[in-house]
């Protein structure tokens, strides 16, 4: 007696077939990837909130616009805004083009921390040979309380040379005088007078 061979149902063909599909399909994405999204643009309003420097959380806000040479002057101020000390604050002060001028900074005095809500100022002492125009590089990096921030600004001063000072006076005879003057840049100036005959 001979077995019969009897083809399998319908429903087992369209399984077997559905196996061997998915199968496949994911033999094709082992070898040549998913087709996933690295990166999504959506087109949505996106709102930024800017504000000027005195308000920001770490506030910003020039206090002069002249120094005069060799005296010590606060020229900006930081404000901690932040809900937490600065613990951390690093401002160094640099000429922002320092080829254009002929001034230089003789001392700077900064904040090493910023009190929660506190203020400080950034003191400058510049050297210059005459009245000029210096723009100042302010940056400024701080840290403390899960916060970290940095700051870089310009500002612009003009620094006053100090006024010549008179050094000695002297006499040749009742009409003729001699007026010695140290000038700003240290060097000595000597003015004579004669009367007329």
């Amino acid at each position: 007696m001979s077995a019969a061979t009897r083809s399998p149902p319908a429903r087992m063909r369209t399984l077997r077939t559905l196996s061997l599909v998915l199968a496949f399909t994911a033999a094709v994405g082992l070898i040549f990837g998913t087709a996933g999204f690295t990166a999504l643009e959506a087109d949505r309003g996106v709102a930024v909130n800017v504000t000027d420097d005195e308000r920001a959380f770490l506030g910003y806000e020039p206090l002069t616009d002249d120094v005069r040479h060799g005296e010590p002057t606060a020229v900006v101020e930081y404000r901690n805004q932040f809900g937490s000390d600065l613990d951390e604050l690093n401002v160094s002060v640099s000429i922002a083009d320092d080829g254009s001028t002929r001034a230089a900074i003789d001392s700077v005095e900064t904040p090493s921390s910023i009190g929660e809500g506190t203020a400080a100022g950034v003191n400058v002492t510049l050297r210059c040979p005459e009245r000029e125009s210096v723009p100042l590089l302010f940056e400024a990096d701080g840290n403390g309380g899960g916060v970290s921030v940095s700051l870089d600004r310009v500002h612009t001063v003009t620094c006053v040379p100090e006024a010549p000072e008179v050094t000695g006076v002297t006499f040749d005879d009742a009409a003729n005088g001699n007026v010695s003057v140290s000038g700003s840049d240290g060097d000595e100036v000597t003015a004579e007078s004669e009367a007329d005959d």
